[in-house]
């Protein structure tokens, strides 16, 4: 029975995500897989409620109901040992159940937070992948302290978040350094806007807004936002640029709202306060596309949505099958099978 711990240099690096995608790829292998999350930072409830229940989801035994985990932690202090002990019941149980259990772990390769990773590692006895944001300055130092942290039960490291125009510098230059380093470089992700995006109801919440229309739709992904403000070309022409989208635009304008309802759209923002007019109303009905209003005006609304990342969660299926197609596209799921002799 395999155990694998995952960890990364900084919250929101992507962790979650290769923990669930490849909880989903052994268990398509056929494969016995449960997974298990003990402990989440303060400061950051998303991490207590959802990424539990979607690593329990991801598990090929479905969700378990023995134990609520994972269990609050600050960042910056040490955890005790009795309190390691208690967080990690779980375990023996889960890993009981499967032929690979994959343990999510918190963040962080320096100070409590690494110490915490490295106790766990020696306690359970898995192999560690690590998950490293592309920063090019920065992740040769951070694999340096991950070797130093987990030893010979470092399996490897993985770039996430890489941009088209670094993709050159990470193999020519990055790599090797890595390599020289004693760590084996697993492969890289690239950044890719699927993964940022964030549900109409996500962003509904986030600038405050209600559904007019089509609440029904509030699963619909937004890749991008754009602005129905002075629009030089024909609008269709300009909102056809962009499929899941979310168009921000005054109430008052229904010649721009006809135009987006035109094209493929997630969602449609009326700012301002005012109620559409009638036929627009119609028009979303038949185009199945939710209406959401804001009271604020455009350039509050647009300033609002500036930190809208910050609620992007692993939640949606097209993020699901786009990070599985980046990883095969990279051949990075071959690399992992053989760093952790699956």
């Amino acid at each position: 029975m395999s155990v694998i711990y995952l960890t990364s240099n900084k919250p929101r690096a992507g962790k979650t995500s290769l923990a669930v995608s490849l909880a989903k790829q052994l268990s398509s292998q056929g494969k016995n897989v449960n997974t298990f999350k003990p402990f989440y930072t303060l400061g950051n409830p998303i991490a207590q409620e959802f990424d539990s229940q979607i690593l329990q989801d991801a598990s090929t035994n479905g969700p378990d109901k023995t134990k609520d985990w994972p269990i609050a932690i600050s960042a910056d202090q040490d955890v005790p040992n009795e309190e390691i002990v208690r967080a990690m019941e779980p375990f023996a149980q889960l890993k009981s159940k499967a032929d690979v259990t994959i343990v999510e772990g918190v963040s962080g390769l320096e100070g409590p937070t690494a110490s915490l990773s490295g106790k766990i590692v020696s306690m359970i006895d898995a192999k560690v992948l690590v998950v490293l944001r592309h920063e090019e300055d920065r992740n040769v130092e951070e694999a340096t302290l991950a070797k130093a942290i987990f030893g010979d039960r470092l399996a490897g490291v993985l770039l996430n978040g890489v941009t088209a125009y670094k993709k050159r510098q990470v193999t020519t230059n990055l790599e090797p350094a890595l390599e020289s380093s004693g760590v084996n470089f697993i492969g890289f992700i690239p950044e890719d806007r699927r993964l940022l995006g964030v549900t109409a109801r996500q962003l509904a919440d986030h600038i405050g807004g209600q559904f007019l229309s089509w609440e029904d739709k509030q699963d619909n992904l937004v890749e991008h936002i754009m602005i129905g403000g002075l629009v030089l070309d024909w609008g269709v022409l300009y909102f056809q640029q962009h499929e899941n989208k979310a168009v921000i635009v005054r109430a008052d304008r229904p010649d721009i709202q006809m135009a987006a309802l035109g094209t493929p759209t997630s969602c449609i923002v009326l700012t301002g306060g005012q109620a559409p007019i009638q036929y627009i109303e119609y028009e979303s009905q038949e185009e199945e596309i939710p209406l959401i209003q804001v009271q604020s005006d455009t350039l509050s609304t647009t300033a609002a949505l500036e930190t809208i990342q910050e609620v992007a969660k692993f939640d949606h299926p097209l993020k699901h099958e786009r990070f599985i197609q980046l990883m095969e596209s990279q051949g990075v799921w071959d690399n992992i099978y053989a760093s952790i002799d699956i």
